[in-house]
């Protein structure tokens, strides 16, 4: 923590200038009294980082980079939360800990190779000579452990995003030789963790011409952070900017229905992406109704990498919810299977209203629409 707490408070006295921009447009500052990323920043500034640690404040933190989008200073918040959380774990201090950490423990293990092609449906063609891969990620594990709890769509995501590639005439390769992508771990600050299994993935990863993951996390990862600790160019799309490419080999089947587009963090103002995923939708017949926060001004599903799943957070869940009732869509599409589950466990809460809005993952949506 000395030397990159050392990095971010030079960067904060030549930048931040304390404007409170990035507590007022926080989610979690709105439901949660006390907490503040001004006051992380402060704290940071005037050379006491260990109170960020001691706080346990740095995990009450979405990571939604909601804050950076905002920051007219371009303060790196969201690193010294990542900072931060490391030095929590090495120190054992205020460590906010997930269920799923034995979970990613077994997809990291050297022992674990999971039959991904096993369970593909048997219309979808894959090819193991492609220089196309597509990247599943833990949609195999997510889909044993969340598809009865909250009718998660689980691998039907693989399974659509293989048959969209198959309607634009790409037969990808799965490997088996596939580990998680290590974003929880690395945003956890588990950086041992986080090498393991990129150095695994690495091994094989670069062997293909084009990447093509339908997980933003995956996305992020695999294109930005493995470049960033290894240097690996990597050549990496999402489902979406992959497909645009395609659009012509896509032919809607007449269906229509009106439905908004759920912007996830890592997708839009981590990596941009806003704009192709909603011209596919259109080009599919869909008519899309935008939230009131949409695009950068996106609200986050509220629970970052399986931490902190309390009430506070449940209230960033209703509020996204409610943004999305109030477009009179019938159908919340989302790209992310992680918010597919947030979003869906709210709905399927018994102490809850009638969230009477459907959601539906991004690949599905379109799947959904076209002529086969």
């Amino acid at each position: 923590m000395e030397s990159k707490a050392s990095i971010l408070v030079g960067e904060y006295i030549s930048r931040c200038y304390q404007c409170a921009i990035c507590s007022g447009i926080c989610p979690k500052a709105r439901v949660k009294p006390g907490f503040l990323p001004r006051r992380m920043v402060f704290n940071t500034l005037i050379g006491h980082p260990e109170r960020v640690i001691n706080s346990g404040s740095s995990w009450d933190c979405l990571t939604c980079g909601l804050c950076e989008e905002k920051c007219p200073m371009n303060v790196g918040i969201v690193e010294l939360v990542k900072s931060a959380r490391q030095t929590g774990l090495d120190g054992f201090c205020n460590v906010a800990h997930s269920n799923t950490f034995a979970f990613y423990n077994i997809m990291a293990s050297d022992k674990v190779n999971p039959k991904r092609k096993k369970f593909l449906a048997k219309d979808v063609e894959i090819d193991d000579n492609s220089d196309v891969l597509y990247f599943m990620g833990c949609i195999p594990y997510f889909d044993i452990i969340f598809k009865e709890d909250v009718n998660f769509e689980g691998m039907g995501i693989a399974d659509n995003t293989i048959r969209l590639l198959n309607a634009a005439g790409i037969r990808p390769a799965v490997s088996e030789k596939e580990k998680c992508c290590g974003h929880d771990q690395l945003w956890r600050g588990q950086l041992n963790f986080f090498n393991k299994v990129a150095e695994q993935n690495l091994e094989y990863l670069q062997n293909y011409k084009t990447i093509v993951t339908s997980c933003p996390e995956c996305y992020r990862t695999l294109a930005v952070d493995y470049n960033e600790k290894f240097g690996a160019e990597l050549n990496v799309k999402h489902i979406s900017e992959y497909l645009v490419e395609y659009v012509d080999k896509l032919k809607p089947n007449g269906k229509k229905a009106k439905v908004t587009f759920h912007d996830s963090c890592r997708l839009g103002r981590f990596m941009e992406v806003y704009d192709q995923p909603r011209e596919l939708l259109s080009k599919m017949g869909y008519e899309i109704v935008e939230m009131q926060n949409n695009r950068e001004n996106a609200l986050c599903c509220g629970v970052p990498q399986w931490v902190n799943c309390d009430d506070e957070n449940k209230e960033i869940r209703r509020k996204k919810m409610k943004d999305a009732l109030e477009t009179g869509a019938e159908i919340m599409i989302t790209p992310c299977a992680k918010c597919q589950i947030h979003l869906k466990c709210l709905q399927r809460d018994k102490s809850e209203p009638d969230y009477n809005i459907e959601i539906m993952d991004f690949t599905t949506a379109l799947v959904k629409a076209l002529s086969r």
